[in-house]
């Protein structure tokens, strides 16, 4: 089941490393070993998590890769949901045949 409006995955990066942790911006990505424009992107939600910065982050913040991939995962379907109105003007249904073995 989809999480109704779920928070882009930056948005908890950022409580946690800046909140959280009290770093800059700066310092915060110096702590990743990334670029300090790479990390603001992912704060004001113009990036997802990619599954480098997935492993980036657990080691970091004593976490799980999976868990940072699944939360972007769940926020990009759920993004992709509010246009399935939209898609199912532009889709049309396939009928699969069963396929002999």
């Amino acid at each position: 089941m989809l999480m109704h409006n779920p928070p882009h995955p930056g948005i908890v990066v950022k409580r946690m490393l800046i909140e959280g942790a009290g770093l800059s911006v700066t310092d915060a990505a110096k702590a990743l070993g990334v670029g300090r424009v790479t990390l603001s992107k992912l704060f004001n939600k113009k990036s997802g998590i990619s599954p480098e910065m997935a492993v980036r982050l657990s080691l970091a913040l004593n976490t799980s890769s999976e868990m940072w991939i699944n939360m972007q995962s769940m926020y990009d379907l759920w993004d992709a949901e509010k246009k399935r109105k939209q898609l199912r003007i532009k889709i049309r249904k396939i009928k699969i045949h069963q396929i002999a073995a």
